[in-house]
């Protein structure tokens, strides 16, 4: 009769071998190099998963703009926009100067009051309209160097803002001194209305009474212009600051 099959037990599974006893622990002894391949392989595979994902996680297309340069861009442009359309109401402002300070004098040449207030307004506002090309952003070089920003990351990127936004404290120190220099021009011209009584001659008070009037009109025009763009400056500003490179 024959002899079972040899049995031994390794924890609570059966392990048949046949014909032959063999302690389970002769078993996994007799293997070495091959558990210790199955381990080398198990590590490697882990190793390679991890880098893998680590690689996906850390992946950025950089033929495409971050999400916080395409904001400040954004920004950047709408207060460029906004730049342009003050230089438009200057030179707007500037023209209708021009145009009616012209009809004015050659309507009124026969009054010295009217003739000096006529050439006063058109020369202010030729001077206006000359000081709004800077503002205009002519041929949208402006536009353009925002637009070479727009990929910038990182350091370059906060430091294209801090830029944007000392240009606007600078304009804002622009407005702010013109606003001075408005009061200035408003205050002189109230001297010159007044003083005009001590000048002799037939004309020249009225000569000069005209223009002082027009100068004071100008100056009016520019202190409103001026206060409104250095508070929209300051505001810009603001708004830059607020992006987050």
């Amino acid at each position: 009769m024959a002899a079972p099959p040899a049995r031994t037990r390794l924890g609570s599974v059966s392990v048949v071998l046949k014909n032959t006893w063999i302690p389970a622990s002769w078993r996994w002894r007799a293997c070495p190099p091959m558990m210790g391949a199955m381990r080398v392989a198990t590590i490697v595979f882990t190793l390679v998963l991890v880098g893998t994902g680590a690689a996906h996680a850390q992946y950025v297309d950089l033929t495409e703009p971050s999400p916080a340069a395409s904001r400040l861009t954004e920004v950047r442009r709408s207060l460029q926009t906004e730049r342009r359309e003050a230089g438009v109401a200057l030179l707007v402002g500037g023209l209708a100067s021009v145009v009616g300070g012209a009809l004015t004098a050659s309507i009124g040449h026969e009054d010295p009051f009217w003739l000096s207030f006529g050439v006063g307004t058109a020369g202010w506002g030729a001077v206006n309209a000359a000081l709004s090309i800077s503002m205009l952003d002519v041929g949208d070089g402006g536009f353009a160097a925002i637009e070479a920003d727009r990929m910038l990351r990182g350091e370059e990127l906060a430091e294209a803002r801090e830029r944007a936004i000392r240009d606007q404290h600078r304009s804002a120190t622009l407005f702010a001194l013109n606003f001075g220099l408005d009061v200035a021009y408003i205050a002189s011209a109230v001297l010159l209305f007044f003083v005009a009584d001590q000048l002799e001659g037939e004309d020249e008070p009225a000569l000069l009474r005209g223009y002082a009037a027009a100068q004071a009109g100008q100056g009016t025009f520019l202190l409103v212009f001026d206060l409104i763009e250095w508070i929209a400056s300051n505001e810009r500003a603001d708004r830059l600051a607020d992006v987050s490179p």
